[in-house]
C-alpha cells in the first residue's frame, strides 16, 4: 500500500535495496550519509561507558523523484531503532537539529 503518493518500492529494506536492480547505489547513498554525518560533528566513534550499551540502528532508505516521477537520487537516514534508549543509562540530554545555519541565512535573506 502506498501512502503520500509513494511508491513501495521507493522505499526498500536494506536487504531489498542489496539486492535490486540498483544494488550499486544504496552503499553509495550509506556512505555520503556517514561522511554527512561526520561533517557536521553528529557522529563519533566511542566506546560505551561502564554498564552501558549501544542503541540499535536502522538504515531508512528512499527514492527520491522529480515532479514527473523520474528518480532523482537515493536518500539513506540512520536511525535510532525503536526507542530502546533509557534514560540516565544511555543519555543524559537529547539533541534534534532543527534547521542548518545555511539554511536559516538563505530565508533571512531572502526575507529582506
Amino acid at each position: 500500500m502506498a501512502l503520500f503518493g509513494l511508491r513501495d518500492e521507493d522505499s526498500p529494506s536494506v536487504s531489498q535495496a542489496l539486492h535490486s536492480p540498483e544494488a550499486a547505489s544504496w552503499p553509495k547513498a550509506m556512505e555520503k550519509k556517514i561522511a554527512s554525518l561526520e561533517k557536521y560533528g553528529t557522529w563519533e566513534h566511542v566506546s560505551p561507558p561502564p554498564g552501558g550499551r549501544f542503541v540499535d540502528t536502522k538504515w531508512v532508505l528512499k527514492k527520491k523523484r522529480d515532479e514527473c516521477g523520474n528518480l532523482v537520487k537515493f536518500k539513506a537516514r540512520l536511525t535510532a531503532h525503536r526507542f530502546t534508549q533509557i534514560p540516565g543509562l544511555d543519555y543524559d540530554e537529547t539533541f534534534s537539529a532543527v534547521v542548518r545555519t545555511d539554511t536559516l541565512r538563505l530565508l533571512l535573506a531572502h526575507a529582506i
